[in-house]
């Protein structure tokens, strides 16, 4: 169900005046109340002192003012009653002299009484009276603003709308856009303050968006050109071991499955980087033991160095455990040792290192291989990216950049020396807990 900005304004505004103007009238009430009361309490006492020296026979004799709200008695010091205005609302006798409120027959008065010599004047009012004419004039106030309630929606209803126009301006720019148009909301130019952070909200996401569209574009053309050549390879040693002969069948058949191994290898990386890219940073991190992750793929890629004649091992340190995704440390550390053991020559050593300097918690990978230039260790990270020891080695050039991408996603930072011979690399992150090994 759709909620209107417009509707809520405008009746929470109206329920907020109507609540104001409520208060109002019960304040200007209860005002009323006070001032008209005290103009009928002085009523009620002029009226008792006027009649403080009235020729009483003349009164008894006189005509009965039937439409009066004043209740006149007039009573002797023995409690009997002398005269009273109306027979059919006669009140009792009041013992005590001034003003008195009195519940009479479910009725509320307000009574003056006097003594004057043997006789005892009453003069009463029905609170009623005072009741209505306190709401009359509090009415009577209020009445112009009520007027204005209709008056004050339609003003609240298009001053609202003028207000929300730059929203719809900002629909309307995005409405128009085509797909790939991704540049910042020139209609939040001219936004009010109140709606800037949402345009620079939308501008940001649409930076992110174009951002990766652009990772995205660059990574399928990169990865199209990775897999022609590979391919097309495959496809000619397809063709040699179908029209060879046996000893050319076996070679070809030989090649063929190299180059399957290094497509199944490159598309595996392509996958892990596509997954990355699509995965935003886990918001909830697990505590990782870096030596035990170290030894279990040490232990995985052991097979691999034997069969090779390379010596892979786990050097001594301490046990540490950082915050971080494991499957993602698993791959950035897999990389970081298959990297060494495609550069590392036979009869070289690898070694994996677990331990810590000062705060961080520091994971290494050391081997005797040729090493990388110092010109070329700023560019190693990028995709597709194989220097001039690379070109010999078969390897699809994004294992570092997936170690770069991870390392990123845990704020660990990567470092690249000389190891004479060969290459240590190293990843320090922040340190979680360290135990003595």
């Amino acid at each position: 169900m759709m909620h209107s900005i417009r509707q809520r304004l405008l009746f929470g505004l109206l329920a907020g005046l109507g609540l104001v103007l409520a208060a109002s009238g019960h304040v200007a009430y209860r005002q009323a109340r006070t001032e008209v009361n005290a103009l009928f309490d002085y009523q009620l006492q002029q009226t008792a002192l006027a009649l403080r020296n009235q020729n009483w026979l003349s009164l008894m004799f006189g005509e009965d003012d039937g439409d009066s709200d004043l209740l006149l008695q007039v009573w002797d010091r023995g409690r009997g009653l002398l005269y009273v205005s109306r027979r059919s609302a006669e009140l009792p006798f009041a013992a005590q002299p001034g003003f008195t409120d009195l519940d009479w027959r479910k009725q509320s008065w307000r009574l003056f009484a006097l003594y004057a010599g043997e006789r005892i004047i009453q003069v009463a009012q029905p609170v009623q009276v005072r009741r209505r004419m306190s709401a009359d004039i509090a009415l009577r106030n209020l009445a112009p603003f009520l007027l204005l309630l209709p008056g004050m929606g339609l003003v609240v209803w298009f001053g609202v709308g003028a207000g929300l126009r730059p929203l719809r301006r900002i629909a309307e720019d995005l409405r128009q856009r085509r797909p790939d148009t991704l540049e910042p909301l020139a209609s939040g130019q001219r936004a009010p303050l109140e709606i800037v952070p949402l345009v620079q909200a939308l501008d940001a996401l649409l930076a992110r968006l174009a951002q990766t569209l652009d990772s995205q574009r660059q990574f399928i053309a990169d990865a199209a050109h990775e897999l022609r050549t590979p391919l097309t390879a495959l496809y000619l040693q397809a063709e040699l071991a179908r029209r060879g002969t046996d000893a050319d069948r076996a070679a070809a058949l030989e090649a063929l499955r190299a180059g399957l191994e290094r497509i199944r290898h490159l598309v595996e990386q392509l996958l892990a980087m596509a997954r990355l890219d699509a995965t935003p940073p886990p918001a909830v991190l697990e505590t990782v033991e870096l030596r035990a992750l170290a030894r279990g793929v040490v232990a995985e890629q052991a097979a691999i160095a034997a069969a090779r004649d390379l010596d892979l091992g786990l050097l001594p340190g301490a046990t540490v455990s950082v915050a971080g995704n494991p499957a993602e440390l698993r791959t950035l550390l897999s990389n970081l040792v298959d990297n060494a053991l495609r550069y590392t020559p036979a009869g070289g050593q690898i070694d994996v290192g677990v331990d810590c300097e000062g705060a961080a918690a520091v994971l290494s990978v050391r081997d005797t291989g040729p090493g990388i230039a110092p010109a070329e260790r700023a560019r190693v990270f990028d995709r597709f990216y194989r220097g001039a020891a690379g070109t010999s080695v078969p390897g699809s050039g994004l294992g570092l950049a997936i170690v770069q991408h991870i390392a990123d996603r845990h704020q660990a930072r990567i470092t690249l020396d000389d190891a004479a011979p060969g290459l240590r690399i190293t990843v320090r992150f922040a340190q979680a807990a360290q135990t003595d090994a």
